[in-house]
């Protein structure tokens, strides 16, 4: 016998030596799940987030920030992956994220498993990323504020235009009143190409967008053309208005609704950076105090 047949795997498949958040193919997110091995003190961890986490379904608080540190290759990023999953109820090849963890015994404690459970059936929009992946630019010196990267993913998230947050506030205007999808589907009508293609080529696409527009009623055309113009130019948002953005969309789905940002790299894309740690305190200060526990912010760092 070859000593190869003696594992349960085959010992020769393809195994990450790294797991990025953004990586989410079934193939991938399968092995991850069934090959994650808890640990005494995973266990302890499971335990303690678990039953603070639902412990803020039922009473609200502003104490909604959680911060996961360890050397590099400790295994953050995949314990982020794996919250994600359970308490977006996240179904991989057919079975639900936590059945992965009841059939190899990963997690047997009745009271962590029943804090998953209630996790799991609140309506919850989870919003998993890589921080730096959301940023116009990879220059330390000149990274965006953590507010603007954190209302790109949200965008991103609720299926508008995550690089023009000017074209995402119209999209989430037209979807307010209804007419967003007659208006997309005009645009790829007069462009002759998908939406997503039209908004990356706003610059050649104008002509279609200020038509769209107008038949919409939305803007005259020369309000029209003025928005065109400046659709790709600076924007900012204060703190306070992003919290308040994400409240009114919770309301928005329904009192029992939650929104659970999960942000990985967050030390190293703060880096020395005192203003981008100060933004990150506001950002987290002003959503606790907006959304009182039904928005959660779960973040990774280097020890």
């Amino acid at each position: 016998m070859k000593i190869q047949n003696m594992f349960q795997k085959d010992i020769e498949r393809d195994i990450n030596g790294v797991i990025k958040v953004m990586q989410d193919d079934d193939r991938s997110l399968e092995q991850e799940l069934s090959e994650y091995i808890i640990t005494k003190e995973l266990r302890r961890h499971f335990r303690t987030f678990f039953d603070n986490y639902t412990k803020a379904i039922d009473q609200p608080t502003d104490k909604i920030g959680v911060w996961i540190s360890g050397f590099f290759g400790s295994g953050k990023s995949h314990f982020l992956k794996m919250l994600s999953y359970l308490i977006s109820d996240k179904e991989v090849a057919g079975k639900p994220a936590l059945e992965y963890f009841i059939e190899d015994d990963k997690i047997t404690d009745p009271k962590v498993l029943a804090d998953i459970r209630a996790a799991e059936s609140v309506s919850t929009d989870v919003i998993l990323f890589d921080i730096a992946s959301k940023s116009r630019t990879s220059s330390a010196a000149a990274r965006d504020v953590i507010t603007m990267v954190f209302l790109r993913a949200f965008n991103e998230k609720l299926g508008y235009s995550y690089q023009y947050p000017r074209m995402a506030d119209l999209e989430r205007k037209l979807d307010a009143d209804g007419k967003l999808q007659k208006f997309r589907d005009r645009v790829e009508e007069l462009e002759g190409s998908s939406w997503d293609d039209a908004v990356a080529g706003i610059d050649l696409a104008q002509d279609s967008f200020v038509q769209a527009l107008v038949e919409q009623g939305v803007m005259s055309e020369e309000s029209a053309r003025s928005w065109c113009d400046r659709v790709g130019e600076e924007y900012s948002i204060s703190t306070e208005d992003f919290a308040k953005l994400v409240r009114k969309y919770i309301e928005s789905k329904g009192n029992d609704h939650h929104v659970v940002f999960c942000v990985d790299e967050v030390g190293q894309y703060i880096g020395d950076d005192s203003k981008l740690m100060l933004n990150l305190q506001t950002v987290t200060e002003e959503l606790g105090k907006e959304c009182m526990g039904k928005a959660c912010l779960l973040y990774t760092s280097d020890a």
